[in-house]
């Protein structure tokens, strides 16, 4: 399983994928909304740094499953995916990324 593939695991079998993309989101437009009206940022921009978030997300999600898993590159999907419903880690996940707070204090 490769990180695309993950991303679509997670996506398709929970909401953590898209509680923590609309917590980025909404934290990039608080950030937009106090910048200078010429400096602020567009739609298409805020979208792309979401997207580099949550790539940077899954990253760190597959190096810590890879590790879990044993994986190499011909681990097959099926061994990956009793792991994560083993352990419960989309429950896991989910739970985590809820309770996660984004932004600067």
């Amino acid at each position: 399983m490769n990180k695309s593939e993950l991303l679509e695991y997670i996506d398709n079998n929970s909401t953590a994928i898209t509680i923590f993309k609309d917590k980025v989101r909404a934290e990039q437009e608080a950030k937009n909304k106090k910048r200078q009206p010429a400096k602020r940022w567009n739609e298409a921009k805020i979208e792309r740094v979401v997207n580099k978030y949550t790539d940077d997300f899954i990253s760190n999600v597959y190096d810590k499953l890879y590790k879990g898993v044993k994986a190499n590159r011909n681990t097959p999907r099926n061994k990956w995916i009793e792991f994560i419903e083993t352990n419960e880690i989309l429950d896991s996940l989910e739970e985590s990324v809820s309770m996660m707070e984004i932004g600067e204090d």
